[in-house]
């Protein structure tokens, strides 16, 4: 079998996706294990062994068996329990979704049948695909787990479905990201990290009173209150599953001191950051030890 050569490089090297949250993540699920998430990126999900039930938008404990590509936009509550043991990779998209160069998936949702409803739609996992998720998981098990790598395989994805199904078939597959409230959104969490609501003002191409409807249109609330909650998820999601110094996390989230992200982290969790991960590393020794 091959071997990752210079496996310590890997490893070091800052493209090396250590945290939660990893552009590609494999997931082993046992057997009645009950799993709820709100999603922050858009998520194609393989399903490759076992199966579960799974609570979405309008669905209701819809059982899912092996062989079959999920897609779930950015926002998603999704709720799900595992009825076998369930194998699962997980493909987490942060740019903009484009299948070739030549083809774009606005062009491909524009040429759609106008009475195609925009509901919940897998795609079957077919040989060529299943080759190329065999592969990848070959290599991140080897320990490639690169963002680099990541990043050129979803290139490759995006490419082989382009390839290899229908036009009718990904336009059902995608519609949900695809609708002009659906790509507003994608595109607000594409850019959850914005400093301020006037910058994603600039990015969405409206005016400030047109963003302000369409903002609480589509998420309910005020782009204000939403922003903050986007910071204080992403701030948590990097102090337990990261290994950036508290300082360098004030930094990446343009804090303007140490203390003042302290500050930031009691008023929102309750607890300083450094108490964070003491508290999420006392909790796993406890869960390896028992």
């Amino acid at each position: 079998m091959p071997k990752l050569l210079y496996a310590q490089e890997h490893f070091a090297c800052q493209n090396y996706e250590k945290g939660k949250n990893a552009t590609l993540e494999i997931l082993n699920i046992p057997k009645g294990k009950k799993i709820e998430r709100t999603l922050h990126d858009t998520e194609i999900v393989f399903m490759l062994g076992g199966r579960f039930t799974l609570s979405y938008a309008k669905i209701l404990n819809m059982e899912v068996n092996p062989g079959v590509i999920m897609l779930f936009p950015p926002g998603s509550q999704v709720r799900a329990e595992s009825i076998e043991d369930t194998r699962l990779i997980i493909c987490r998209i942060r740019g903009i979704l484009q299948l070739c160069e030549c083809v774009s998936m606005t062009q491909i949702y524009n040429s759609r049948d106008k009475n195609i409803k925009e509901e919940f739609h897998t795609l079957t996992i077919n040989d060529r695909i299943y080759k190329f998720v065999e592969l990848m998981q070959e290599c991140v098990d080897d320990g490639l787990k690169c963002g680099y790598y990541f990043e050129t395989k979803m290139k490759e994805l995006f490419f082989l479905l382009r390839a290899y199904y229908t036009k009718e078939e990904l336009i059902q597959f995608f519609s949900p990201l695809l609708s002009h409230n659906s790509r507003f959104m994608n595109l607000m969490y594409q850019n959850r990290n914005a400093r301020s609501v006037n910058e994603l003002i600039d990015i969405s191409m409206y005016s400030e009173s047109g963003f302000k409807k369409q903002f609480n249109k589509v998420f309910g609330t005020s782009a204000s209150d939403w922003l903050r909650d986007q910071k204080a998820s992403l701030v948590y999601n990097d102090l337990i599953g990261s290994d950036l110094s508290i300082k360098e996390l004030a930094d990446k989230y343009n804090f303007s001191s140490v203390s003042s992200f302290t500050t930031f982290c009691q008023s929102k969790f309750g607890l300083p950051p450094g108490q964070i991960r003491t508290r999420k590393a006392e909790k796993v020794i406890m869960q390896k030890s028992s």
